[in-house]
């Protein structure tokens, strides 16, 4: 899908929000996430990662404060286990964490149609965040006029209604592609655990914060920052193909070596699937496969780590 598609709209329903509040919300969040969560207010958003002990990413969260709480934004398909595993961390901090479910919306759309037509301020820079009554907007595109809202479910569908009349739907490969062209990873079940923040470039999207103090996992993701040259980085390709893959899928090289790991795909028209791939930086200008297809990385992200 072109980036310059214009007035569209999805319902981000592959999304889950936690909730945290309470007094010591922020010094517990530090403990725990490669962000600065002093950094985050009511004008912008930021990534972190949530890790492991080893710095292994749990997470990829997108971090927003609404009002005295602060959301953390992840991938449905491991929301019960980061809510449990942030929970342990609690102890005697004072502190609640819980899930948003149908509540609580989140919609991604595309083209500046609302701002002019609803007189609402546009988010001017990338992760900027403006509010319209009790609804937030995030700028989420790095490049384009790409936004997401987010609120109560029955105020965001009564936004939808009277602001959307014009937009179509979008698909989620659609909404997914986007994410890819920006560089935007995710982790899923089959990936918590497997991925230091650096191999998938969050410290290129500002996802880490190397001024902050200690955090869950933080001597290895600082020992990696200061001590040398990241040998495994994040790209952006595709292959000519929509064969099914799925998170975890295996990139091997023409000796059939496994060097590195699919991050996320989606397909786009009928002929092509776009995909973020982890894998060691001395390989990127090989010939390299996933499930027998040939993998063509972007030129411009072929030679950035070189």
């Amino acid at each position: 899908m072109s980036s310059s598609e214009e007035n569209k709209f999805i319902v981000l329903d592959k999304t889950s929000t936690i909730k945290v509040e309470g007094d010591d919300r922020i010094q517990f969040l530090q403990g725990q996430l490669t962000q600065d969560i002093n950094l985050i207010s009511e004008n912008n958003a930021l990534y972190a990662g949530f890790c492991n002990p080893k710095g292994r990413l749990l997470a990829f969260i997108l971090c927003y404060r609404n009002n005295d709480s602060i959301h953390l934004q992840i991938d449905h398909s491991i929301k019960e286990s980061i809510l449990k595993k942030l929970k342990m961390y609690v102890l005697r901090s004072k502190v609640s964490l819980k899930l948003l479910e149908d509540a609580f919306i989140s919609v991604g759309f595309m083209g500046g149609k609302v701002f002019a037509e609803g007189k609402i301020k546009t988010p001017k820079n990338h992760l900027d965040i403006v509010k319209y009554h009790d609804i937030m907007i995030i700028r989420i595109g790095q490049k384009d006029g790409r936004y997401q809202l987010m609120g109560e479910a029955s105020k965001v569908r009564e936004f939808i209604k009277l602001n959307f009349s014009s937009y179509s739907t979008m698909s989620l490969d659609d909404w997914n592609n986007l994410n890819i062209m920006d560089g935007i990873p995710e982790i899923y079940p089959t990936t918590q655990e497997t991925f230091i923040p650096q191999s998938l470039n969050l410290d290129l999207i500002e996802g880490i914060n190397f001024k902050k103090g200690c955090y869950t996992g933080q001597e290895i993701v600082a020992r990696t920052h200061y001590l040398g040259k990241v040998k495994r980085r994040m790209y952006r390709a595709f292959i000519k193909s929509q064969v099914n893959l799925n998170p975890g899928d295996q990139i091997l090289n023409k000796n059939s070596e496994d060097i590195g790991q699919l991050i996320r795909s989606a397909k786009e028209n009928n002929d092509k699937t776009n995909l973020l791939i982890e894998l060691r930086v001395d390989q990127a200008h090989e010939a390299l496969f996933i499930k027998n297809e040939l993998i063509e990385i972007f030129l411009e992200d072929q030679k950035k780590f070189d």
